[in-house]
């Protein structure tokens, strides 16, 4: 048939084709976050996930510190033998863990079908999918067109705090598909009642990946307002969830409303005070039009009292979800630190995102011609290139790479260096715990004296000293504790040394 009188495409095809773009960006972005992760078990909160979700996965809550014979209270500190992300109880020297449970159960689901060398990335990758297709879904049901809401799934995905968060064993993505799919079911729940159960039970999962999350609390009293109906199946969702809860920290930690972060000593509440307010409120307003790009947070905020105007339920609902988590992390100590500290309100940037879309739609409605299309299309394409441009100038594919160094220490470790030896870590204490099994001491929190009676006590059982160090820790634990020590391996930016001498003090007596 001659090609000019071909019949033109039908709709079906049309629309065929762009499902079609849509799913393979949707599984290259997936393969993106698949190969460029990070799933080891690395610093503190890293560590403190795995660790607790190997727990779970051998049928436990807590274990034995690996405690070194000779070396009990009085005359020795159960907790110098706490690797980080853990907690030790002073008197039986058991190990229990630092961090909520809503992650690790992730890891243990996903460890059962890829083990935990690939769970993390399992559960990121899947988290990104899902996260975005709740975005997408909950700014369908707040008015945004197709082409608006795929591009607020676009300006997620290219976030950098996002990318960063999501090459790693970190709790925050997870916790804003959680906050996501309570407030979308929430949203549903309005027209049909049976969603309110599955918006309880999802509050409830973002609650256990992460306490904070009960902030979202704000957005989910404007969504369901008075409806009583709806807020007792909200509380049926939830209720199996907070009772399993309970009885987790009360078994863990020995209190039913006790977590790990206020376990051993600890006060979370101590790390928020209003001095922080000031100096992370400014850190706030810098950072969050630069990751979620320029336009996109002037619009939201230009566009709020015409929405709340308009729309008030949406406004609020947007409102409330934001001003939640900004006011609570406002206070906290080290909210405003660094840029990927951002992460503690990531579960806030789709509202941000839902704003400064709804803002820029109702804006192009009043263009004419081609306007309506081009300007959105403009605007949205600034801002992915600038967020593609902060994200390389961040380095935040680099994560990979560093993170590695604890599993190639840990590997180093495993295989070179004796069974019986006594590990002192800090950086990497919680690695090795994940990673090896001998016997652990926390050089950063002993003094010389402490050293001393540990030197004294390896000696006479015959255990060698092993301290697998970052650079800049050698320097301070030769400045601390002193000793003669020799390098015997370089694995990574990791160098493990061996004591070969105790310290001058230590030689006299």
């Amino acid at each position: 048939m001659d090609s000019t009188t071909s019949p033109p495409p039908t709709r079906f095809n049309q629309r065929f084709a762009v499902l079609g773009a849509i799913a393979l960006a949707a599984v290259l972005y997936a393969w993106f976050i698949y190969r460029q992760g990070a799933p080891y078990a690395g610093g503190s909160d890293s560590s403190g996930y795995l660790n607790s979700a190997r727990l779970l996965a051998q049928g436990r809550l807590s274990e034995p510190a690996r405690v070194i014979p000779g070396l009990n209270p009085p005359k020795w500190d159960n907790y110098f033998y706490q690797p980080l992300g853990c907690s030790v109880d002073a008197v039986t020297a058991r190990l229990v863990p630092s961090y909520p449970i809503g992650l690790p159960l992730h890891y243990v689901a996903a460890a059962a079908l890829v083990g935990f060398e690939k769970a993390a990335r399992l559960i990121n990758v899947l988290n990104v999918l899902v996260g975005g297709a709740l975005l997408y879904g909950l700014g369908r049901l707040l008015g945004l067109g197709r082409g608006w809401a795929l591009g607020g799934v676009a300006l997620l995905w290219a976030c950098p705090v996002w990318i960063y968060q999501s090459l790693q064993p970190m709790s925050d993505t997870v916790a804003t598909t959680w906050a996501l799919a309570a407030l979308y079911c929430a949203w549903r729940a309005r027209s049909r009642l049976g969603w309110a159960i599955a918006a309880g039970a999802a509050f409830a999962m973002a609650v256990l990946v992460r306490p904070t999350g009960a902030v979202i609390i704000l957005p989910l009293l404007v969504i369901l307002g008075s409806q009583w109906r709806a807020w007792i199946r909200f509380g049926c969702g939830g209720l199996p969830f907070a009772v399993a809860l309970g009885a987790y920290n009360f078994a863990v930690y020995g209190r039913v409303l006790e977590t790990g972060y206020n376990h051993g000593g600890h006060n979370i509440f101590d790390a928020f005070a209003w001095e922080f307010l000031g100096g992370n409120l400014r850190h706030f307003a810098w950072w969050i039009p630069l990751l979620l790009a320029p336009p996109v947070v002037i619009l939201a905020v230009l566009g709020l009292p015409g929405l709340l105007r308009r729309t008030p339920r949406t406004g609020l609902f947007l409102l409330a979800w934001v001003a939640g988590l900004v006011g609570l992390y406002a206070c906290y100590y080290c909210a405003g630190e660094t840029w990927w500290y951002l992460r503690f309100l990531l579960p806030a940037f789709p509202a941000v995102i839902l704003a400064g879309l709804l803002a820029g739609q109702h804006f192009a409605t009043r263009l004419s011609g081609h306007l309506p299309w081009l300007v959105p299309t403009a605007l949205l394409l600034a801002s992915l290139g600038f967020q593609y441009r902060l994200a390389d100038n961040l380095h935040v594919t680099w994560i990979r790479d560093g993170e590695k160094n604890y599993w190639l220490a840990g590997n180093f470790v495993r295989e070179q260096v004796p069974a019986d030896a006594i590990l002192l870590a800090w950086n990497l204490s919680g690695s090795l715990l994940f990673y090896n099994t001998q016997a652990i001491v926390r050089w950063d929190l002993t003094e010389p004296w402490d050293f001393a009676l540990l030197c004294r006590t390896a000696a006479k059982l015959h255990r060698p000293i092993y301290a697998p160090l970052f650079g800049f820790e050698k320097a301070e634990l030769q400045k601390k504790l002193g000793g003669e020590w020799v390098a015997v391996g370089h694995p990574g930016n990791v160098t493990v040394w061996r004591l070969v001498a105790p310290p001058a003090s230590e030689v006299a007596r």
